[in-house]
């Protein structure tokens, strides 16, 4: 069987922009925003050394959290950006930074609520994009869901 690489563009990230919080999902596509993107599953681990092991340590993970790192440029009139940039999102904590993500892969979708964390409106150089960051933070574990191909 041929081994497959998977490219960073193949990766589709998603962000729910609706209004409403209970809504049906208004998910927009945070590909024309963003160019890279970190995943990291933040562990929490439990380590122990047992008398019986002589010396030899045992881990086990008993906590995780699933966060991305976004990079990009700002794109003022981007569902994305607006959305993030709007001064009661940015500026706004607790609520105000809560939201839903999806990331798919192929036809499988993860789906999470999300806290929107570290927004950056970074700046730059003069004659340069102004340069932005952003931190989503899984809250609890994600689902995971089929969705059609397009």
């Amino acid at each position: 069987m041929a081994t497959q690489l998977e490219i960073n563009y193949g990766i589709k990230c998603e962000l729910d922009t609706s209004e409403a919080p209970h809504a049906t999902p208004t998910w927009s596509d945070m590909g024309h925003m963003f160019k890279n993107l970190a995943q990291s599953l933040n562990e929490v681990l439990y380590q122990a050394t047992y008398l019986a092991d002589g010396g030899w340590g045992s881990t086990e993970v008993t906590g995780a959290q699933f966060t991305v790192t976004f990079t990009g440029d700002r794109k003022n009139g981007d569902p994305v950006n607006d959305y993030i940039f709007d001064p009661e999102v940015q500026y706004g904590l607790g609520d105000a930074r809560k939201a839903k993500m999806r990331l798919v892969r192929g036809n499988q979708a993860m789906v999470m609520n999300v806290t929107l964390a570290n927004i950056t409106d970074a700046g730059g150089d003069a004659n340069q994009p102004n340069a932005v960051t952003l931190t989503i933070h899984c809250n609890g574990k994600p689902t995971f869901e089929t969705v059609s191909l397009q």
